[in-house]
């Protein structure tokens, strides 16, 4: 399993419409709106790295209002 984090950038009022899009995708765990540099996190569990990249560029950012994303994945520490 892959956990990955995503920064989003969101155009100024699509904010409530990108939340109602990404909180019906299974992939996405948690969601939470931001102040600052990016505007929402979200969390993500795909199976594969594949599955990330589709993930990523075909549904994250294709959404209306989306202006770009920063992905950000998760590992295990060695020895942990």
């Amino acid at each position: 399993m892959i956990t990955a984090y995503v920064l989003m950038r969101i155009k100024p009022g699509m904010d409530r419409n990108v939340l109602h899009d990404v909180q019906k995708l299974a992939q996405v765990k948690i969601v939470e709106t931001l102040y600052g540099e990016y505007d929402m996190l979200l969390k993500i569990e795909v199976k594969a790295l594949d599955e990330l990249d589709t993930f990523i560029f075909d549904t994250v950012r294709t959404i209306t209002g989306v202006e770009g994303s920063t992905t950000l994945i998760a590992i295990k520490v060695p020895g942990e």
